[in-house]
């Protein structure tokens, strides 16, 4: 469980709540393709199950507009199939693997979000990056508007690149 308290301390994972926090607000603030806009809204996490445990607990069911969203955990990259589109997925991992499973969703409106000093480079839509104590992130719109996905003027606001 991502919350709970063990001899008075807290152990929320903030970073996971913090996370959570912006994958909903991606998912919900850019527009989406009219053909991915139909049934359920896929969010997918791999490799962070702190994070998956906190969006259930937090967002499943909630609406992407007209969509419920619906949440999906893998432990490892292998496991995601890319046979089944998701919107946004979140990953882990870096470098070749990241680049890797950004090839297979080089055709599709799907938002890759990463947590790497190379997620952009490596074919991340949008990266995590610490600054000081705090979560940003940065984003590689064009790449973006390539997929057919705008990028919300709010989460623009919010990018520190």
């Amino acid at each position: 469980m991502s919350q709970g308290t063990t001899n008075g301390i807290d152990e929320t994972d903030t970073r996971a709540v913090t996370k959570a926090n912006f994958l909903f607000h991606f998912a919900a603030s850019n527009e989406w393709p009219v053909s991915v806009k139909e049934g359920a809204f896929h969010l997918a996490v791999v490799g962070n199950e702190r994070l998956y445990a906190e969006l259930l607990d937090k967002y499943a069911m909630k609406m992407i507009g007209a969509q419920p969203l619906q949440v999906h955990g893998y432990a490892q990259v292998r496991d995601l199939p890319l046979d089944d589109f998701q919107h946004l997925v979140y990953c882990d991992v870096g470098g070749a693997a990241l680049k890797s499973l950004a090839r297979g969703f080089e055709e599709t409106p799907t938002v890759l979000v990463s947590d790497s000093p190379d997620g952009l480079e490596q074919g991340a839509v949008i990266n995590f990056v610490s600054i000081g104590n705090r979560i940003r992130y940065e984003i590689n719109a064009p790449d973006a508007a390539k997929k057919g996905v705008l990028i919300g003027n709010k989460i623009m606001s919010w990018a520190v690149k």
